[in-house]
């Protein structure tokens, strides 16, 4: 029995099963490029979770603008059509992302600028909102407001 005993240890030092320098070596290579891929998924992951919600405060800042003009009484001064010469496109010239202030005369004059989500100064959004009076048929009125920032734009229409 004991003699068996001195040949099993000594077939386990002689045994040279195990990883080679040179497996180890493709072994981290091989992780690291998952690794690699993996983060670069993450980021992706991050930037469209952050345009989303950009979109979804544009959308917001949207609804509440018209949620609030569709609450006045359609003679309201606030209702007022300012500019009928742009009524065959209430969007147009709002959607430039760089025209602020007293040059962007092509919406009706009806803007926020630099508003955060809440509707408070201090933010990158920019909230332009068009009134067509008699549109599109006589006592009726379309409303479009348009929300922009950083070369994206949320529209939002209604007919009152």
């Amino acid at each position: 029995m004991y003699v068996e005993e001195t040949k099993m240890s000594s077939q386990n030092l002689n045994d040279k099963s195990g990883f080679t320098v040179v497996e180890l070596l493709v072994a981290v290579v091989v992780m690291s490029i998952a690794f690699a891929g993996l983060a670069t998924m993450e980021v992706a992951c991050i930037n469209g979770t952050s345009i989303a919600n950009n979109v979804t405060t544009g959308i917001t800042l949207a609804q509440d603008k018209m949620e609030e003009i569709k609450s006045l009484h359609i003679d309201d001064p606030e209702l007022d059509d300012n500019n009928a010469s742009n009524n065959g496109d209430l969007r147009a010239g709002v959607e430039d992302f760089t025209v602020k202030g007293a040059i962007a005369t092509a919406d009706d004059g009806h803007r926020d600028e630099d508003i955060d989500a809440d509707g408070n100064p201090g933010g990158m959004y920019t909230r332009s909102w068009n009134i067509a009076e008699d549109t599109p048929i006589d006592g009726e009125k379309t409303i479009v407001v348009v929300v922009t920032w950083k070369d994206h734009v949320v529209t939002v229409s209604s007919i009152i």
